[in-house]
């Protein structure tokens, strides 16, 4: 089974990593300004004095800094200019990025899905990167960017979103701050007003568009209650009792940004290529599957293998192999089989 690939030209590596730099750079500062100036302060009287005061714009808390002093009043000059230099500055970056992403259509860069994109622009700017990993055949865009090179479409994705709420990392201090309720439906909502939970399926959750998106919690052990619990919380989301969940919540992450079709950028986390080729492999080989999709999961473990020995020059298969724990021997074993090793 072989699989043919589309390099950049060299004008489109040029742009890709340019645009990679300056989102990069823009992700920062919007990081900054969550974390710093998502709060309010001002003068507010009080028995006929004034007392500096902070408001938290999320939870509206209010605490007083203390009265109106020289120190204090250093306090609210020295917030007002920093926040207005740092908003200036991010102005001034998304203007650029606006542009960048402009060109994105002009160098024919664009290929992953809008909505995944969109998805995952906000997961970026509010530091959940470690947290929500992008699980399925839309990490192919995560790896194609990587290597420089365009996967034929008709090995890619369909409009299902597959993501992994991974246990193991607590929510993003951002987070926190903006939705100090910690609701998956708040962060959806502010992607697109459409996204509504399925009735049947509480892990799932559909657009108006017909963007299929499902977001999936691993359970700590095989003896953990496998059943649906409705909840929109972070820390209550439903937990599934899937063989091979556990796989990936361990696995290593890798990023990479992708350009989507409307030419705007975000940075996929997903899981890492060989372990992705691995797991997929195990996948076509589960009896109970549907027979397309193990026909699918079975392509696509090739795809992404040849990917990793065509470009991906520092990852050593061989090497690498020997040293994964948390598959169980047998499904490395058949992996490197069907490698022809």
């Amino acid at each position: 089974m072989q699989f043919f690939f589309t390099e950049y030209s060299a004008s489109q590596r040029k742009h890709y990593l340019n645009t990679q730099q300056l989102y990069h750079h823009y992700i920062q500062k919007k990081q900054r300004y969550y974390r710093e100036y998502h709060v309010s302060m001002f003068w507010k009287k009080s028995g006929g004095k004034e007392y500096l005061t902070r408001k938290r714009s999320s939870t509206g808390k209010v605490t007083s800094l203390g009265a109106r002093s020289e120190e204090t009043e250093k306090i609210y000059n020295d917030f007002h200019t920093a926040k207005a230099a740092l908003k200036e500055e991010l102005n001034a970056l998304e203007a650029k990025l606006n542009k960048a992403e402009k060109l994105n259509k002009i160098e024919q860069l664009t290929h992953a899905p809008n909505a995944l994109v969109a998805i995952y622009r906000k997961i970026n700017e509010l530091g959940l990167d470690d947290k929500m990993i992008l699980i399925g055949t839309n990490a192919l865009y995560a790896y194609e960017a990587y290597c420089g090179v365009f996967i034929e479409d008709e090995n890619l994705a369909t409009d299902d979103i597959d993501l992994l709420n991974k246990q193991g990392k607590a929510l993003s201090v951002i987070f926190n701050e903006l939705m100090p309720e910690g609701k998956l439906t708040q962060l959806l909502k502010l992607i697109d007003k459409s996204f509504e939970p399925d009735e049947k399926l509480p892990y799932r959750f559909i657009n108006k568009d017909g963007v299929l998106l499902e977001v999936l919690t691993p359970v700590q052990s095989k003896h953990a209650f496998d059943g649906l619990q409705k909840s929109e919380s972070f820390a209550e989301l439903t937990t599934l009792n899937m063989e091979g969940m556990q796989w990936l919540e361990n696995a290593r992450l890798f990023k990479s940004m992708v350009v989507a079709d409307n030419g705007q950028c975000a940075v996929l986390s997903t899981i890492h290529p060989l372990e992705f080729a691995i797991y997929k492999n195990w996948l076509s080989t589960v009896a109970d599957r549907n027979i397309l999709k193990k026909s699918r999961d079975y392509a696509q473990s090739r795809l992404v293998t040849q990917l990793i020995e065509e470009y991906m020059v520092n990852i050593d298969i061989a090497s690498e192999v020997d040293h994964m724990k948390q598959f169980k021997k047998e499904v490395v074993e058949t992996y490197q089989k069907e490698r022809g090793v």
